[in-house]
């Protein structure tokens, strides 16, 4: 290696222990960004988690897509509560679905169409607080609540029938496994793997064959939120 590539080296190390040097303060080491023309410094507050936050949620399972929406709020260490509100469809299992030459769904033996728009309260624990690093937090969690079924005539166009629906009441709830990631407090970024257990009153028919005989389901979650 030639002399000026040594010296080349040297300066660039140069460079980087003075910086370090100069960001050092309280007894920690700061690295800075050469490009800012500001140092900024990473607080005990900003690695502390937030209390409360809210967001939104994307769920996937076996009767097809939905959305969602959350509010949590730490109460104890490791406990977090939380309200949910979702809405999803129903499917019964004896529904069959075809697809045509264009590639839509048709199903002839369905006669409605049944959502599931669950309100729950419920409550989160963290796992392995103590023995896991912060940017990977598990845990347990499970709620209860009214859960309002609406029910509209898949005879219908999708959009239209909506406005033609009646509504049915139940009560539910649901268990579920996750974990949210990352270091930054101030963001919520998690997947939640839960099981919707909702009993449901007799008389409720999707397809021709018989009566739905409960509304359960199985969701993986995507959580996207902003804590506070």
């Amino acid at each position: 290696m030639s002399v000026l590539k040594y010296l080349s080296i040297a300066s660039l190390l140069f460079f980087c222990v003075v910086n370090v040097a100069q960001s050092q303060e309280e007894g920690r080491i700061v690295f800075t960004d050469p490009k800012n023309a500001g140092d900024k410094m990473l607080s005990e507050a900003d690695l502390q988690p937030r209390q409360n936050a809210w967001g939104g949620d994307l769920m996937i399972g076996n009767d097809g897509f939905g959305l969602g929406v959350f509010y949590t709020m730490i109460f104890a260490e490791d406990w977090t509560s939380f309200v949910n509100l979702s809405f999803t469809e129903v499917k019964d299992s004896r529904q069959q679905e075809y697809y045509d030459y264009w590639g839509s769904v048709y199903t002839p033996n369905k006669v409605n169409r049944i959502f599931r728009i669950p309100l729950l309260v419920g409550v989160q624990y963290r796992l392995f607080s103590d023995e896991i690093v912060d940017n990977f937090r598990p845990y347990l969690n499970g709620g209860v609540g009214p859960v309002m079924l609406y029910i509209t005539s898949a005879k219908r166009e999708f959009f239209t029938s909506l406005g033609y629906g009646h509504t049915k009441y139940a009560f539910g709830g649901y268990t579920g496994i996750g974990a949210q990631f990352g270091f930054d407090q101030s963001s919520v970024l998690g997947l939640n793997i839960r099981y919707y257990i909702i009993p449901i009153p007799k008389g409720i028919q999707s397809v021709e064959q018989g009566e739905l005989a409960n509304a359960n389901g199985f969701f993986i979650t995507l959580n996207f939120g902003i804590a506070f």
